[in-house]
């Protein structure tokens, strides 16, 4: 697996880590995966592995909920695994076909892909120790505001079709005062969006990029939005990212 695969793999809005792992050698995990210590990334190695073991023929990959990520399971032969975890900007069809490309790559030639999960994670590494005794904060990816307003508006769209225009508008309110309510000061400029009547919902704000923890805000903000569905409709996510997968 080439180098420039993985970065471009990286690079798909809604992937947060990725992590391969070894039945016998050491597992390799990067990005939202290293903030576990070595022993539960060792504990998550094996139970998973286990897993695998009972998994029926034909079934090309399983998924489970991790903290407040979702990660996908694909094994790789008998000795090797490839985990993905994503958040739920994450567009299926586009997340759908990298993925294949990069399990096929890695299964052409695992030690390859070993070699390039080993270089990615001793680079984060390195770059972690370097930085530590620095006081400064980390500056994280950004997210431009249109493009996430435009993916708010696209999830009013699909929603829209469950619950209707008058629930939705109501949930992103009410979702929107539950962020506010707990995170204080930090989340009050979530008020500069505009939740018109007919679901459409538009940012009066100045705003141009988001930081991380702009993002962060966004992300519970949406995710209360989620909750709130989930009450009325118990598969709520599932049809969303079905509904994505048939347009």
């Amino acid at each position: 697996m080439e180098k420039e695969t993985l970065d471009s793999f990286l690079s798909i809005r809604g992937v947060m880590g990725v992590a391969l792992l070894s039945r016998a050698g050491r597992p390799f995990f990067y990005r939202s995966f290293q903030d576990l210590d070595s022993r539960q990334q060792q504990a998550l190695t094996e139970g998973l592995f286990q897993v695998l073991e009972t998994m029926p023929p034909g079934l090309d990959y399983f998924d489970f909920q991790f903290a407040e990520q979702r990660v996908f399971v694909y094994p790789l032969g008998p000795e090797w695994a490839l985990l993905v975890a994503v958040n739920d900007e994450l567009v299926m069809p586009v997340y759908t076909l990298a993925v294949n490309r990069l399990r096929a790559e890695l299964q052409q030639d695992t030690p390859k892909g070993l070699a390039t999960f080993r270089l990615f994670t001793s680079q984060a590494e390195a770059g972690r120790n370097a930085t530590q005794p620095s006081s400064a904060p980390a500056a994280g990816p950004r997210m431009e505001m249109d493009v996430f307003v435009q993916s708010l508006n696209r999830l009013c769209q699909i929603t829209t079709g469950y619950l209707g225009k008058a629930v939705i508008v109501n949930y992103w309110k009410a979702a929107r005062q539950e962020v506010v309510e707990r995170q204080g000061s930090k989340a009050e400029w979530l008020n500069q969006f505009e939740i018109e009547r007919s679901g459409q919902i538009h940012y009066r704000g100045s705003l141009k990029e988001l930081d991380e923890s702009q993002q962060r805000v966004l992300r519970d903000w949406v995710l209360a939005f989620f909750r709130r569905c989930e009450e009325v409709i118990h598969d709520f996510r599932n049809l969303i990212k079905s509904t994505e997968l048939r347009l």
